[in-house]
């Protein structure tokens, strides 16, 4: 898909729709909003209102972080616990463009489904809150009259059921696409180490479940992230480190859909990886080299960041990234300058935000990782909303 890399005033001006996922790019980029993350090291860098990003034309997918809890069904948005708009704002930013997820799990939510069938229960309980008006069911819907282009599990947990929920997820899924004009979609957010516990019944064996595009998380894993891609010196192997994009590839290629898109998830500030993880954060110079090795495997769908909070306080990360994954050629010349964030000078906005998750998502290996001190901020300042 051709996209001219012409940024002005944080507009891209292209013979394509101005953003939103597509499934057969390569330059898909993703943003996870909602849990605040830079905003709990510096209240300066809290993260703002949904409708403040969508303009931004680099942003195609907006993963909105996170539906925490099932019993009951609760969101947890961190310093939003004053915004009656967001459900106002999720239909404003699908008019820019825009998709928006839901993304059910993060390091707060540690219990499933109670059975197989609860799973699907809970499924057609959040399709009825969040899928297209008339699904049935009496449920009230935590953002109005938006609808939400879809589904990602984030699960941060060895959960049991999980496989029954997302398979009802995906019919419903599949029934709406084949009889509406609207698409939705089911994405997944595993950590890179194969297989990754966390989400080995979705995505291995008789029980998976077919996915339009995962978000590995190339992050806070010391033996197959970021940090270990090998050197590219021409000669040498950068997965000989433990990268472990190939291995991903593999799978999706035959996985329950062989379509499916693998993102390169990607730390966006310093502070968004845990303190003893900090080699898994790299800066965009760093990152050129990762991105043009995995665009080389025909399952790659783009880059996955973590999170919004963090990017905007990254003076510049976001317009760097923006040349590597839209506009390859200029981002390795330096030919082009491309200002994603649209404010003349390639710095990102990192103003005007609250304070909210000390312990942004937070994990090593299968392994989740939360603190008392990230527990008590995140209830602090969080917007929860229950069923």
């Amino acid at each position: 898909m051709f996209r001219q890399c012409v940024f002005a005033a944080g507009l891209l001006w292209a013979g394509q729709t101005l953003a939103g996922y597509h499934p057969g790019a390569s330059d898909n980029i993703a943003i996870y909003w909602g849990q605040n993350s830079a905003g709990a090291v510096d209240a300066g860098k809290s993260q703002k209102t949904l409708a403040e990003y969508c303009s931004n034309a680099a942003v195609d997918i907006i993963p909105i972080a996170f539906l925490s809890n099932f019993s009951p069904v609760e969101l947890s948005l961190t310093n939003m616990e004053k915004n009656d708009n967001i459900g106002q704002e999720i239909s404003s930013c699908q008019k820019m463009g825009k998709t928006i997820l839901l993304s059910i799990g993060g390091s707060m939510f540690n219990a499933g489904p109670l059975s197989p069938q609860h799973g699907r229960s809970l499924a057609d309980q959040v399709w009825n809150m969040f899928g297209p008006h008339g699904s049935g069911g009496s449920s009230k819907r935590p953002f109005g009259d938006a609808v939400v282009d879809g589904f990602d599990l984030d699960i941060e947990a060895p959960l049991q059921n999980m496989a029954p929920f997302a398979a009802r997820l995906r019919k419903h899924i599949d029934k709406a696409n084949a009889g509406s004009g609207k698409t939705f979609y089911l994405s997944a957010a595993p950590q890179c180490p194969y297989p990754d516990q966390n989400n080995q019944e979705v995505l291995l064996g008789n029980n998976a479940v077919a996915f339009d595009f995962i978000m590995v998380q190339f992050y806070n894993n010391p033996t197959c992230d970021i940090r270990v891609f090998g050197p590219t010196d021409g000669k040498s192997d950068p997965s000989k480190g433990g990268f472990n994009m190939a291995v991903w590839d593999q799978w999706a290629r035959s996985s329950k859909n062989p379509k499916v898109k693998v993102f390169l998830g990607i730390p966006g500030g310093p502070s968004a990886v845990t303190s003893s993880e900090k080699a898994s954060y790299k800066a965009p110079d760093k990152l050129v080299p990762i991105i043009a090795y995995s665009k080389s495997f025909s399952s790659f769908g783009g880059v996955m960041i973590w999170d919004m909070s963090q990017v905007w306080a990254n003076h510049g990360f976001l317009d760097a990234i923006t040349n590597d994954i839209k506009c390859p050629s200029a981002g390795a010349s330096g030919s082009a300058n491309i200002n994603a964030n649209g404010n003349g000078n390639g710095n990102g906005n990192g103003s005007g935000h609250k304070s909210g998750n000390a312990n942004p998502r937070a994990k090593a290996d299968t392994t989740r990782q939360s603190s008392k001190a990230s527990t008590r901020v995140r209830r602090t300042h969080q917007r929860d909303w229950k069923s």
